[in-house]
């Protein structure tokens, strides 16, 4: 469990202990906050054999099942072709109204609830309407407007989130993310484990070039390398989109007329929107468009 986790964990166990446990529990927050690790150690909790206060003992049979991924308890529903269908809902209410393998919990983990079809969430709210005793749904989700409100309502909501930066600055120190060397890194450590992901991947010096270009957007000349990144890396779209973003607001603080400031931002929004249906030139055409407004707005 992370640091920045201990507040939740420690909400989960007083419910627990109380009687007051929800049978399912949604935990929300940003991508990479460790929402899916959180559930996945809960899981572990609820089918263990014998817990050590609120904590799997990692040696008894079903955590030797657990750690080897054969558990035939637990259920973990993944988005296919980036949605839930309604098909892999049906076997959640299968799984949960058949006995435990084990003799003890069962424990369903629902990975990104909110890329839940319509279908898929009607079918879930029926199983969360007729709760099964020692059964348990864990969500994950990084968006809660996405989700029905009567999927929310009929489960316990936790918040995921990295309260006091210093926290995940020191834990990222001990994975020896190299932040000392990116003006940038304090903006993303409410996201730690997206910036473990983005050094394991090798994009931080490509980050550090989507931010060098915009934060100096009236003399950056190096479009070619800003679009062959996006271009190649797809989710550094949403990093370069709030780099803009932040230069346009500290423009406008210091003279940037707000019908500019209003013109850049529609024309990042349309830039936005056109990244998820554009691919190949097209892409890098409206990449051109979007850089030739915005280096017109400030100047």
């Amino acid at each position: 469990m992370y640091t920045w986790q201990q507040g939740v964990w420690q909400q989960l166990q007083d419910s627990f202990q109380l009687h007051r446990f929800h049978h399912a529990q949604l935990f929300i927050g940003l991508a990479g906050v460790g929402k899916f690790d959180l559930a996945n150690q809960l899981a572990s909790t609820l089918l263990c054999e014998r817990p050590e206060g609120f904590e799997p003992c990692n040696t008894c049979k079903t955590c030797g099942l657990l750690a080897a991924g054969t558990h035939p308890d637990r259920l973990l529903i993944n988005a296919e072709a980036n949605s839930i269908g309604v098909d892999a809902i049906r076997s959640l209410s299968d799984f949960v109204h058949h006995s435990a393998l084990q003799g003890g919990n069962k424990v369903v983990i629902i990975k990104d609830a909110e890329k839940m079809t319509h279908s898929a969430a009607n079918a879930l709210l029926k199983t969360l309407e007729e709760p099964n005793l020692n059964r348990y749904i864990l969500l994950t989700c990084n968006d809660k407007s996405q989700l029905p409100a009567t999927v929310l309502s009929r489960c316990g909501q936790q918040a995921v989130a990295v309260i006091d930066g210093s926290h995940a600055q020191a834990w990222l120190a001990e994975q020896h993310i190299p932040l000392h060397d990116f003006a940038w890194g304090p903006q993303f450590y409410s996201q730690p484990l997206k910036l473990v992901q983005w050094h394991q991947e090798g994009l931080l010096e490509k980050i550090e070039t989507l931010y060098l270009f915009a934060s100096n957007l009236k003399a950056s000349h190096n479009f070619a390398e800003v679009q062959k990144i996006l271009t190649e890396h797809a989710q550094l779209v949403s990093v370069f989109y709030v780099f803009i973003n932040q230069q346009l607001k500290f423009s406008l603080q210091h003279g940037l007329a707000f019908s500019a400031y209003n013109d850049a931002q529609k024309a990042m929004h349309r830039f936005m929107l056109d990244t998820q249906q554009i691919l190949g030139l097209n892409q890098s055409l409206g990449l051109a468009k979007l850089i030739y407004t915005l280096q017109n707005a400030i100047k």
